[in-house]
C-alpha cells in the first residue's frame, strides 16, 4: 500500500496517537483510503518522535540503580509518605542537599531520589554517563593464569545417620 498520486481532493484535520492534531490528505483515486488514515491514526507526529528519542536518549545516560545508590554518602536520609491519591513521595538528605521526588510505588521513587541527589551536586551529568558508557579496551589473555588458592570453606558439622532398621525375617518355609 503506497502513498497514492494525483488530485488532492481534500486535508481534514486528523488526531495522531500522539494527540497532535494534523493535516491528513484525501486523494481523488485512493482504494486504501480508510487503511491510510487509520495508520496515521496510530502513528505519532514527527515532532513527538524525536521528542521521545531524546527522552530514551537521556534515560539511558541516567545512572544505573546500583551506582546511584553507591553513590550516597554514609548518614543519608530518606522520608517517604502515601499519598490520598495512591502515588509516593519522597525527599532525601544527604551532605546538606535535599531532593524530592514522586512515583507510583516506593522503590520507583528511592531511585528517583538517588538520581535527583547526584544530579543535584553535580556528581552526574551526560558527560559522566557517555564516559561510563564507553567500555574500557579489552585486555590481552595473559599465557599463564597465575592460580589463585582459594580456601575452601569449613565443613558443617555431620549429623549423625538414623540407625537402618533391621532387615525383616524370611517366612519360614512350610512343610509339605
Amino acid at each position: 500500500m503506497g502513498v497514492p498520486s494525483g488530485e488532492i481532493i481534500a486535508r481534514p484535520m486528523v488526531a495522531r496517537a500522539c494527540g497532535c492534531v494534523q493535516e491528513f490528505q484525501h486523494y481523488a483515486v485512493d482504494r486504501y483510503r480508510e487503511q491510510r488514515k487509520a495508520k496515521f491514526q496510530k502513528t505519532r507526529c514527527p515532532a513527538c518522535v524525536a521528542k521521545l528519542v531524546e527522552e530514551q536518549r537521556r534515560a539511558a545516560t541516567l545512572p544505573k540503580k546500583g551506582e546511584a545508590f553507591k553513590a550516597l554518602p554514609p548518614g543519608t536520609e530518606i522520608t517517604m509518605s502515601r499519598r490520598p491519591d495512591a502515588t509516593w513521595a519522597g525527599t532525601l538528605v544527604g551532605d546538606g542537599t535535599k531532593v524530592e521526588a514522586t512515583g507510583e510505588g516506593p522503590q520507583g521513587v528511592t531511585l528517583a531520589l538517588a538520581r535527583a541527589w547526584l544530579m543535584a551536586r553535580g556528581l552526574w551529568d551526560e558527560a559522566a554517563a557517555a564516559a561510563a558508557d564507553s567500555k574500557p579496551p579489552i585486555q590481552p589473555i595473559p599465557a599463564v593464569l597465575p592460580h589463585a588458592v582459594v580456601p575452601t570453606p569449613p565443613k558443617a558439622a555431620a549429623r549423625p545417620a538414623a540407625p537402618k532398621p533391621a532387615p525383616a525375617p524370611k517366612p519360614a518355609a512350610k512343610p509339605s
